[in-house]
């Protein structure tokens, strides 16, 4: 398969670039955080917007080629550990936290059993370590 593409990119001028595909169907496109929920065909972003699931997945990827965190080679754990930072940076540019989002049902709640979940918390005003 990779024989390939290589095949085909060369073909056309373009680049093949293999990225880490973890997550990248759970990521909201327009903002790259992980508030939202794929269903099907479609990703419903936290504010309702319904995005073609694929369409977005593939413009998630698009992005992975060019993110200076998330490397290839770094493991699922890691990269959840990245995009749940993004999503508290996010959310307190609301004035929310990662446990509010869980409670309105924007973030999965598999996330806050996560020890990068639990880090992001220490030193919130109303938690406990």
């Amino acid at each position: 398969m990779r024989d390939s593409l290589q095949k085909w990119a060369d073909w056309t001028g373009s680049v093949v670039t293999e990225v880490q595909p973890s997550y990248t169907s759970q990521i909201d496109s327009r903002n790259g955080t992980l508030l939202g929920k794929r269903t099907g065909d479609n990703f419903t972003g936290f504010d309702g917007v319904v995005l073609q699931a694929d369409y977005n997945a593939a413009k998630n990827i698009l992005v992975r080629g060019t993110d200076k965190e998330i490397t290839r080679y770094m493991n699922k754990t890691e990269v959840q550990a990245v995009l749940l930072r993004r999503t508290a940076r996010f959310l307190k540019g609301m004035g929310l936290s990662l446990l509010d989002a869980v409670e309105l049902g924007w973030l999965d709640p598999k996330h806050s059993k996560t020890k990068a979940f639990k880090q992001l918390l220490v030193g919130m005003p109303g938690t406990s370590k």
